[in-house]
């Protein structure tokens, strides 16, 4: 699947860029219980979701948003950024399952208390995605990153 050039336009505009040459490209729109953005298209008179990050991977790359079954964040390990233009500066690589799997172990995100512990990490991730999105709603602000990513304590449980 495509997106026309109109859809593209709101896809970025959606989109903060980070002001290094290294810096995230953050998604600043819906965000899903797992952290992950959320973007809207109509296909065939419904609505379809997309991964904010495998469209702009599949942007980047000239491709089908549905080529490849995984898009992993091989820099940054951060779910809402959507760097990718097509440069080795890309956070965005297509991948396999397999292969996303092994990267997750070697981040320690595997947990081995099972599906607790599984959602532990994703409640995580949906919580710092949720400050980093709230810190660049605005715009790229360096100091409002830093608070947000200070504020969470990642061993302090969900209240709700």
């Amino acid at each position: 699947m495509h997106l026309s050039p109109d859809e593209i336009d709101r896809f970025w505009s959606s989109v903060v860029k980070g002001p290094a040459e290294t810096s995230c490209w953050l998604w600043r729109k819906a965000l899903g219980d797992d952290g992950y953005g959320r973007f809207w298209v109509l296909r065939d008179g419904r609505q379809r979701v997309l991964r904010p990050h495998r469209v702009a991977w599949a942007l980047a790359e000239g491709v089908s948003i549905d080529l490849v079954p995984v898009v992993e964040h091989v820099v940054c390990d951060n779910p809402i950024c959507v760097r990718a233009d097509g440069t080795l500066l890309d956070h965005l690589e297509g991948s396999t399952q397999a292969a996303n799997l092994a990267r997750i172990s070697q981040h320690g995100r595997r947990g081995v208390l099972g599906y607790r512990g599984r959602m532990r990490g994703r409640e995580a991730m949906y919580r710092r995605s949720l400050a980093l999105r709230a810190a660049v709603i605005d715009g790229w602000d360096e100091e409002r990153i830093a608070r947000a990513l200070a504020s969470l304590d990642e061993s302090q449980p969900v209240l709700f």
